[in-house]
């Protein structure tokens, strides 16, 4: 015999009750966590832990529920325990990105546009900016933001640490994004490296490549203006693996390589 229909909301309610008993309990874990964090000097924000997270979650989903709303749930809980916890906010270098930013970083995290990409890296540095979503490079001099972070001084260094969308479907995106901040780039187990080279004369962007692949670094692509070059690499590469310096020994006139930044490989929703 099925369920009486106020049976079933009855049990439906109940269950809203224990998810949000959870809710609660989880939130005051994070702000416990965060609360350690400062008083150790740890970096509060772990982009690649929440990406690992993430990955769990979505590999024991199952059922009706869709896998995006796995993720857009689970990105308003990181923000609003941790994000708001750590008064922390968000810059973005264009509106087209808004939705993409909100997605990530939560319906309640402050949140306005800026004036250039220049104003965005100059505030960043001052401090008056925590986060910022930046258009992704292209072959073109609007989007090269990016040479702004090479050969950076280490006790302001500004880095690449997530791409977006995060999980979401790019048909409903006009393009993608990176996220730049001061926090540190770090592993997750499936990650893009971001190398950038900056060299006395221009050369072609195929040779740049054919050295990073001599170097033993799996290449994605290379963006590039005048004699700096952006080169996405598959995996996590170390500031100091031999292939990174097997690439700049390989580079004559090479004035800076390193890296500068990456992303987690964005969870896939589609499975």
């Amino acid at each position: 015999m099925s369920k009486k229909l106020s049976d079933i909301r009855v049990e439906i309610d109940s269950i809203d009750n224990q998810v949000h008993d959870l809710f609660m309990r989880r939130a005051a874990l994070v702000g416990s966590v965060a609360e350690a964090k400062k008083k150790e000097g740890l970096q509060v924000v772990h982009p690649a832990r929440e990406a690992m997270m993430m990955r769990r979650l979505l590999s024991r989903h199952d059922g009706v529920l869709p896998r995006s709303t796995i993720v857009r749930i689970w990105r308003e809980l990181i923000s609003s325990a941790q994000l708001l916890q750590a008064d922390l906010n968000v810059t973005i270098s264009s509106c087209a990105y808004w939705d993409m930013a909100k997605n990530y970083f939560g319906s309640e995290i402050p949140m306005k546009e800026a004036s250039s990409n220049q104003d965005i890296i100059k505030d960043m540095r001052d401090g008056n900016i925590h986060f910022a979503v930046m258009p992704w490079p292209k072959h073109d001099g609007e989007n090269q933001w990016w040479v702004n972070l090479l050969n950076q001084a280490d006790d302001n260094k500004i880095s690449v640490i997530c791409a977006l969308p995060y999980g979401g479907d790019m048909s409903l995106y006009n393009d993608k994004a990176l996220v730049i901040s001061k926090v540190d780039f770090m592993p997750s187990d499936d990650d893009v490296s971001l190398i950038g080279v900056s060299l006395d004369v221009n050369i072609d962007s195929d040779f740049i490549m054919n050295c990073a692949k001599d170097a033993g670094l799996s290449v994605l692509n290379i963006t590039s203006i005048t004699s700096n070059y952006l080169i996405a690499v598959k995996g996590f590469v170390e500031e100091d693996s031999k292939a990174l310096k097997s690439l700049k020994d390989a580079l004559d006139e090479c004035q800076y390589c390193g890296v500068i930044g990456g992303y987690p490989v964005i969870p896939n929703i589609n499975n």
